[in-house]
């Protein structure tokens, strides 16, 4: 680590810029006020679902009086309406609330700039809000902060409510002293969802399970994705890009990145420096590819990439759609999802009660709808179809068969697979605080090395450990040393 103590000597005026950038930025300009979908049978824009921002001269004032006017209203803090709209919609449908009891305060971002959205509108004591929306990520900065989230008991849920929630679900939605704050809905299960039509062309398999033998552990990924290579005269890549290898490494890891304020490397990030060197060398994955731009959505409608590795939320009209070209796309119909070489989830979001909720009522009621109710979960379920937190909700989901599947996946049910994924999560303490900006500092050092930015593995380590230091500087590095 040669250039630790460089760094740390320069973090004091790094953070008092950084300071000083965030006081500029991140104004409650940015936000727009969505009112959520009415009870079946109004006639409103939203209860049709959509989303646009209200009319120039409504949101100009809305932003000048701020939110103190919906204090009457449940206002839930997101990042985007994807969620809130059809969660909103069934709630009012199945409940009778109606739309004007919602306020919904969305920052237009993604889940990664939330935070500081969220900061910048808590800052105003007379902001209104009652829920917050938290990703995995960054969920422990506001659940270890009780001026701004509190307990759930304090609305009224208690132990015996979780009983049906798959535990790694619970476990992240509980402050580091083990108070439990939040609930997702989701159970972010993930899968390696592959091109059949390629699988058949290059390996011979015709069926998931046939194909999940050949991805079942990391060596046998690797021996795949070699033939897959080689039979494709190099033209086809297993799966698209290192981020995506990343993030199942990453939800398998057995330590916490931080244990007694120290910073410290996981056997399986080690492993997965030298396995994503050899795929990225070897063209197992599309070379410099970035996540979530056009080229890696386009690279699934062409023979350069056979996989992506999707969690429940991409199945929709996300990842594997998008990457299909959309319904009636060149590749739409054509894919299969399987376990593949360990279990994993990505991401997911959870609900939390602000300490300023001044309607713990409504906001228990609709939370539970989605979480601990087992009935209005799998109605939940089945209509967005997306795998829940709810165990039995699931159980039940699976039983009666009334949900089939996505059509990107050419009739089969996503569903089943996730099921065998959900069962074998366990992320029980290896939660921290620090998650978002130390998982992010390790993909972007280990990418780095791999396009040849460092030596070494020792290099990249160094590289890490430098990033994290400059914008966690609290944190003891000794390990490093």
């Amino acid at each position: 680590m040669k250039n630790l103590k460089k760094t740390i000597a320069m973090i004091s005026s790094v953070v008092m810029a950084g300071s000083v950038f965030a006081a500029c930025g991140g104004s409650t300009e940015t936000t727009t006020d969505t009112q959520a979908p009415a009870a079946e049978g109004e006639t409103t824009a939203a209860a049709e679902g959509e989303t646009e921002a209200a009319a120039e001269g409504e949101t100009e004032a809305a932003a000048a009086e701020g939110d103190s006017a919906a204090a009457d209203k449940l206002t839930v803090l997101c990042w985007n309406t994807d969620d809130i709209d059809p969660m909103l919609k069934l709630f009012c449908e199945k409940t009778g609330h109606t739309a004007d009891e919602f306020n919904v305060k969305s920052f237009g971002c993604g889940g990664g700039e939330a935070a500081e959205n969220y900061d910048a509108y808590l800052a105003d004591a007379n902001n209104d809000a009652d829920i917050m929306f938290v990703e995995a990520d960054w969920a422990l900065k506001y659940i270890n902060d009780d001026n701004a989230t509190q307990p759930l008991s304090n609305i009224g849920f208690t132990d015996a409510d979780y009983a049906d929630l798959y535990d790694y679900t619970v476990e992240i939605g509980k402050s580091s002293s083990g108070v439990q704050k939040g609930l997702s809905w989701q159970a972010a299960a993930g899968g390696f969802c592959y091109r059949a039509d390629l699988a058949e062309k290059y390996l011979g398999v015709t069926t998931p399970d046939d194909f999940q033998a050949l991805v079942s552990d990391w060596d046998k990924f690797m021996d795949t994705a070699a033939k897959v290579k080689d039979a494709s005269n190099g033209e086809t890549a297993l799966t698209s890009t290192l981020s995506g290898v990343w993030q199942v490494f990453s939800a398998a890891r057995t330590n916490p990145w931080v244990a007694d304020n120290k910073l410290q490397l996981d056997d399986e990030c080690k492993k997965y420096i030298d396995l994503a060197k050899t795929m990225y060398d070897n063209g197992y994955v599309i070379k410099d590819l970035a996540q979530w731009n056009t080229d890696w959505y386009a690279a699934g409608q062409t023979d350069s990439t056979m996989g992506y590795f999707v969690s429940t939320w991409g199945f929709g009209d996300s990842i594997l759609t998008q990457a299909a070209g959309g319904e009636g796309g060149a590749t739409y119909g054509k894919w299969k999802v399987v376990v593949g070489p360990q279990p994993f989830y990505w991401g997911g979001t959870w609900a939390t009660v602000a300490t300023r909720c001044n309607n713990p009522e409504l906001a228990k009621e609709f939370i539970s709808f989605f979480t601990t109710n087992a009935e209005t979960a799998q109605a939940y379920s089945e209509s967005k179809g997306e795998y829940v937190s709810n165990q039995k909700a699931m159980e039940a989901v699976l039983a009666n068969g009334s949900y089939t599947g996505v059509g990107v996946l050419g009739g089969q049910n996503q569903f089943e697979t996730l099921n065998v994924v959900a069962e074998n999560i366990n992320m029980a303490g290896g939660i921290t605080p620090y998650d978002s900006v130390i998982k992010q500092a390790f993909n972007d050092a280990v990418t780095g090395y791999c396009q040849g930015n460092y030596a070494d593995v020792d290099a990249t380590i160094d590289a890490f450990v430098d990033t994290v230091a400059a914008q966690l500087p609290d944190l003891d590095y000794s390990n490093f040393e």
